[in-house]
């Protein structure tokens, strides 16, 4: 998970370099630092290729989206935002509900039926989960 995590800092350092000093001067110094010792020197051709063909890490994509809603959003954007984060967890909850009643997921065909989940649902909100990865972020930093 770590690599995981790490390469995800990379490709946000690298987007960042990208996307010029408009854009890096609205996050805090400290935070900028950190995604900055990350970043490998690459071609920026070649990450632009990859951002096109949608080759970002979904981890990165997270932290992206925390920062447009965090330090770039206008306040009606952060709420446009905000309500499409909400609405998206709700449809992804829905399609987990889903699943859960499915056919292909009861066992034997004669036999009591035997409903199995192939994953666990999680009460917190994209929200919670957000701030947690924040949270977790900048304790590492320190």
């Amino acid at each position: 998970m770590e690599t995981t995590l790490q390469n995800a800092y990379r490709e946000v350092g690298q987007i960042l370099n990208l996307l010029g000093n408009d854009y890096k001067s609205k996050i805090p110094s400290n935070m900028l630092a950190f995604f900055e010792q990350k970043v490998e020197e690459r071609n920026p051709k070649e990450l632009y290729e990859e951002i096109k063909n949608k080759k970002i890490s979904r981890d990165a994509l997270i932290i992206l989206s925390i920062l447009n809603t965090k330090y770039w959003a206008n306040e009606d954007e952060k709420q446009e935002l905000i309500a499409f984060y909400n609405k998206n967890e709700e449809d992804y909850q829905d399609k987990i509900n889903s699943y859960k009643t499915q056919e292909w997921l009861k066992r034997g065909k004669n036999k009591e039926r035997e409903q199995v989940s192939l994953v666990v649902i999680q009460e917190k909100s994209i929200w919670t989960k957000i701030k947690m990865f924040l949270k977790s972020l900048m304790s590492k930093r320190k």
